[in-house]
């Protein structure tokens, strides 16, 4: 019996193994039908099949580094298919009428495009070193920040960010190894555009103080720019300048005395007063108001509500260049939807940038009091709907999930 076992075994298998041979090539003349259906069981049966991640069910996530090529140094920041993206956002100075329009594009978008939201705010360097690292330990899908000052010293963040699989992608900020990108205004482009404006309404004849802040780079790109085009003019000249980063006590308060030192000190040489941002400007306006004075122009950048405020009642702010801020957003939430949800590479075709760490460039304009934005207008019509058409309902720009686009208002100070 033992003897017509083995005899039978050893018959299965050599029939066996003549199947399979003649399975992997048909007879000249012949058509080949055995094979399809074979592959088919194979790959049905075969769990480590090169072809699972396509059998994925929508809404499947793929971590860091999975199946997803990195672009960089780091891991790919992790995909969700789904769209359920957490989004940390980081700033400072809630007060701050540029970070409140940020914050109420943000939260629209993200209720638009089903993102959860968080929002940090942080007090100081230690305390926005902490709250990184929180989020980090959160494990959020996205660090998002806006004009944090020396990121040269945030590079051990960002990279311990991006090897945890987190994107970061800054706004107005400087790039650094690993940010992926970076919405901002051409500042120095920008600087001089105003520059320019003002020049030509004053003929040139100018005694020009300025206030700035070094220690963020978007502030003095604008500054710098500004006061090398006055210097090129024999009638225009930079009395002083001073780093508001450089005080030690409240910068608001410290830019109301640098105006009424300046009024002192200078006298009617002084014409104009450049800050690099309407923060400062609305306090160095307040001091010449203060001092009695109105013959010298205070100029800033940003815009909203505040600074549009100032312009239309005639006092010292008179000019101010516009940030759109809201299209910064919309852009650096894009490329988060390239790069985390459609799983895109930069330089992919249709992804919003073309290399890592790119710069969008978003450019505004000059508001003075020919030109200042009326009391409830539409922020968008502020800048003209970026060129697009003010009636395509499904544009970015006519969304109107949670609270809706920012409105003018008539501000009234508290």
């Amino acid at each position: 019996m033992k003897k017509h076992t083995k005899r039978f075994l050893a018959l299965f298998l050599a029939m066996a193994m003549l199947i399979c041979s003649s399975c992997g090539k048909a007879p000249a003349g012949e058509e080949q039908e055995a094979p399809a259906p074979v592959e088919e069981e194979q790959q049905q049966e075969t769990p480590d099949t090169e072809s699972q991640p396509d059998a994925e069910a929508p809404g499947s996530t793929a971590s860091a580094g999975g199946d997803y090529e990195a672009f960089d140094n780091y891991p790919h920041p992790v995909v969700k298919t789904d769209g359920a993206l957490t989004i940390g956002f980081v700033s400072d100075k809630p007060e701050f009428e540029s970070i409140q329009r940020i914050l109420q594009q943000l939260r629209l978008e993200c209720i638009h495009r089903g993102w959860d939201l968080v929002e940090v705010v942080y007090e100081s360097e230690q305390d926005l070193r902490d709250k990184i690292l929180n989020l980090i330990n959160q494990n959020v899908d996205v660090i998002l920040n806006f004009s944090l000052t020396n990121m040269d010293s945030k590079q051990d963040l960002v990279a311990q960010a991006r090897n945890a699989g987190i994107g970061w992608y800054n706004m107005d900020t400087q790039v650094v190894d690993g940010v992926i990108s970076n919405s901002a205004m051409p500042d120095g482009l920008a600087g001089a555009t105003l520059m320019y404006a003002i020049g030509e309404k004053s003929k040139w004849n100018e005694g020009i103080a300025v206030i700035t802040k070094k220690s963020i780079q978007v502030h003095y790109e604008r500054t710098d720019v500004m006061s090398a085009i006055a210097s090129c003019y024999s009638t225009a000249s930079v009395l002083s300048e001073q780093d508001i980063a450089a005080v030690t006590y409240d910068e608001l308060q410290a830019a109301n005395d640098f105006a009424k030192t300046w009024v002192t000190q200078y006298g009617d040489q002084l014409t104009g007063i450049i800050t690099s941002t309407d923060y400062f400007g609305v306090p160095v306006a307040e001091a010449l108001n203060q001092a009695g004075v109105e013959n010298v122009w205070v100029s800033g950048f940003d815009g909203g509500s505040e600074t549009w405020s100032y312009i239309r009642n005639n006092t010292p702010l008179q000019y101010s260049y516009a940030v759109p801020d809201e299209l910064f957003v919309h852009m650096a939430l894009e490329v988060i939807e390239d790069i985390q949800v459609e799983g895109m590479n930069p330089g992919d075709e249709g992804c919003t940038i073309s290399h890592v760490g790119e710069i969008m460039y978003c450019e505004g304009i000059v508001i003075d009091r020919d030109n200042c934005p009326d009391v409830g207008t539409n922020i968008h019509a502020v800048f003209d709907y970026y060129g697009g058409d003010p009636a395509d309902e499904d544009a970015w720009y006519n969304w109107n999930d949670g609270d809706g686009a920012y409105v003018v208002t008539d501000y009234v100070a508290e």
